[in-house]
């Protein structure tokens, strides 16, 4: 029951959440291009990516595989098994938590800031720092409060983040940084599951 419960309210609410904000923002704004999702980056990147850009995408993902590994299992991991297990750590690692944060972070916040002119590189740096407080702060909250635990959860989220920002600078979609973080994420969760 704690599977289907987080499967069919928690993916969700989580992703209606992170959206919250940036759609209440799009809408006030005028919905100033096609549509809100495609204003938030979810469209095919510009240009073909290079081999730069590759790089940046691989270590970020080991950055958000090692932030994902610092986390406490769902309380159902231990309560299923099998193709279920395995399909629920999916849904939770590329939806629930890969999707959400690049909507909010990359999609909205950078290009927010990037709007304010601030520049790309502060632009990313603020929204990497953002990003690192919240997984610190949720690594105290839920997980342990152990300060190299927490100090651990702020640089990985925040160097991550930062390189997934640096990638959504350089090809204008939140495509290809979802995908290194939901590649991240379900292979920390695989690896949690099976051992």
């Amino acid at each position: 029951m704690e599977l289907v419960t987080a499967l069919l309210v928690g993916v969700p609410a989580q992703i209606a959440v992170f959206a919250l904000v940036p759609l209440a923002w799009w809408l006030q704004a005028g919905r100033p291009e096609r549509s809100f999702l495609h204003w938030l980056g979810f469209h095919r990147p510009v240009g073909t990516p290079d081999q730069s850009v590759l790089i940046i995408l691989a270590v970020c993902g080991l950055g958000f595989l090692g932030g994902a590994l610092l986390a406490r299992p769902a309380v159902w991991v231990t309560s299923t098994g099998g193709f279920m297990l395995v399909l629920a750590v999916a849904i939770t690692a590329v939806l629930q938590t890969a999707l959400s944060e690049e909507l909010f972070f990359r999609g909205f916040l950078l290009r927010w800031l990037a709007e304010r002119r601030l520049g790309p590189v502060l632009c990313n740096v603020l929204q990497a720092s953002v990003c690192g407080v919240l997984r610190m702060a949720a690594q105290w909250i839920f997980v342990n409060r152990d300060p190299v635990a927490c100090l651990a959860a702020l640089a990985l989220g925040a160097g991550a983040a930062f390189l997934a920002g640096r990638v959504r600078l350089r090809t204008g979609s939140v495509l290809l940084p979802w995908a290194a973080h939901g590649a991240g994420n379900l292979v920390a969760g695989l690896i949690v599951v099976v051992l």
